[in-house]
C-alpha cells in the first residue's frame, strides 16, 4: 500500500526535558550584587539561575522558619499523650493522680503560649 507524501504522519509529543537556550546578562553595582547574594543565602537558593527562575515563575520566594511549628507539634504531642493516659485511667476506673492533671494543665498552658506566639508571627507578617 502506497502512502502519499503529502499525508501527515502522527508524531509523538516531544518528551525531552526543556532546554534553556537564552542567556541574559545583567550588570549590577557592587551593592546590588551583594544584596542579590544575601537574598539568595537567606532563602537557600541553589544558584543564581534557580533563584531568578523562582522569582519569575512564583513572583516571590518564601523563607519560612518552621521552628515555632516544630515546637508546637512537640507540645501538642506531649499534651495528647498525657490526655490519653488520663482517659485510660478513667476508663479503667483507676484512681487519677492530681499530679497527672496538673501535668496536663501545664502542657496545655505551654501549648497555648506557643499558639499565641505563632499567631503573632503570622499576623505581623501580613
Amino acid at each position: 500500500m502506497e502512502t502519499k507524501s503529502s499525508e501527515k504522519h502522527e508524531t509523538k509529543p516531544d518528551t525531552k526535558p526543556e532546554t534553556k537556550q537564552h542567556c541574559i546578562k545583567v550588570y549590577m553595582s557592587d551593592e546590588e550584587k551583594t544584596a542579590l547574594l544575601e537574598r539568595m543565602a537567606q532563602v537557600g537558593a541553589k544558584n543564581r539561575s534557580h533563584f531568578i527562575r523562582e522569582i519569575i515563575n512564583q513572583g516571590f520566594i518564601l523563607d519560612i522558619d518552621l521552628s515555632s511549628i516544630n515546637q508546637l507539634t512537640f507540645l501538642l504531642s506531649n499534651a495528647t499523650n498525657n490526655l490519653n493516659q488520663i482517659a485510660r485511667a478513667v476508663n479503667s476506673q483507676q484512681p487519677m493522680l492530681l499530679k497527672d492533671v496538673d501535668t496536663l494543665r501545664g502542657d496545655y498552658v505551654a501549648l497555648s503560649k506557643e499558639v499565641s506566639k505563632l499567631l503573632g508571627i503570622v499576623t505581623s507578617a501580613q
